[in-house]
């Protein structure tokens, strides 16, 4: 099937869409982007996204106009139309647009607006039924790392690194922390339940999933500590998970070739998995 995608409004087979080689998002990742699941072919917790791309641009003063979100609405489910797009996510990207390759740049520039889908299994994700194995790799990531940019040259680093160490996933830690993993947010439980989590700050994205499953948490009375912990406290917690768009809940069984409890999936980990799967309809 041939892809659709959507650039700068236009819905065009993904083959014949082009951007110059001068668009600041290629000669200085100067453009953010984000990316929300799409299950039963709905766009899930698109809000959430929707403000998350709102703060972006405006932490990298990248300015759209005003009609700007209620087209990005509808492009968005046209998009997954055109598409058939039953499961997988929407992919957003906003560059500053095309200008001289100066680090400088004018005010009034035209941004460049990519939208693209990908299919891929969510619901149904292996690892979440069986759990991943991760490893730490130091945070040598710039100090925004609230802004989701395309600045994720770092990033896939550490994913190769983990790759190589037959591992799913890289936890990133700066001074003995765990902030996050190269592209999720990173969770241990204690042995009284309570889930601990790294809190809001410029030094992790504030990801979607992580805000859902939170406000989940709190409506299902679960304790939640939002401070930093490290790698010793998370070999010895009871058990561990990441959230992602395309993740949701997925469990951490192996943490730098070590087991998280006894190494199989937890049980309030598992629940949450189910609980997240119901809230959004599944």
């Amino acid at each position: 099937m041939t892809e659709i995608v959507c650039l700068n409004g236009q819905f065009v087979p993904a083959a014949e869409a082009k951007i110059s080689i001068f668009d600041r998002g290629l000669t200085f990742g100067d453009s953010i982007y984000d990316c929300c699941p799409v299950v039963a072919g709905r766009l899930i917790n698109w809000p959430l996204n929707r403000a998350r791309i709102q703060r972006s641009l405006k932490e990298i003063t990248l300015c759209v106009p005003d009609r700007f979100w209620n087209e990005l609405d509808e492009r968005a489910t046209e998009l997954i139309k055109l598409n058939d797009l039953r499961e997988g996510y929407v992919y957003l990207q906003v560059t500053r647009g095309v200008g001289e390759r100066v680090f400088t740049y004018d005010d009034n520039m035209t941004p460049t607006v990519i939208l693209s889908v990908c299919r891929t299994n969510i619901v149904k994700r292996g690892h979440a039924y069986r759990g991943i194995a991760v490893c730490s790799v130091e945070d040598l990531r710039w100090g925004r790392r609230d802004i989701k940019t395309t600045q994720l040259l770092y990033p896939v680093m550490a994913k190769m690194e983990a790759k190589s160490k037959q591992c799913q996933e890289a936890w990133l830690v700066s001074a003995g922390m765990v902030t996050e993993g190269a592209s999720t947010n990173a969770y241990i439980v204690q042995r009284d339940g309570t889930i601990v989590t790294r809190p809001i700050s410029q030094e992790i994205l504030a990801g979607c999933t992580r805000d859902a499953l939170l406000s989940l948490c709190k409506s299902r009375r679960i304790n939640v500590d939002e401070r930093a912990f490290g790698l010793e406290e998370a070999l010895t917690a009871r058990e561990a998970f990441i959230t992602s768009a395309i993740h949701f809940v997925t469990p951490v069984t192996i943490i730098d070739g070590k087991k998280v409890g006894d190494g199989k999936i937890g049980p309030l980990t598992a629940d949450l998995h189910e609980a997240f799967l119901q809230s959004i309809g599944c």
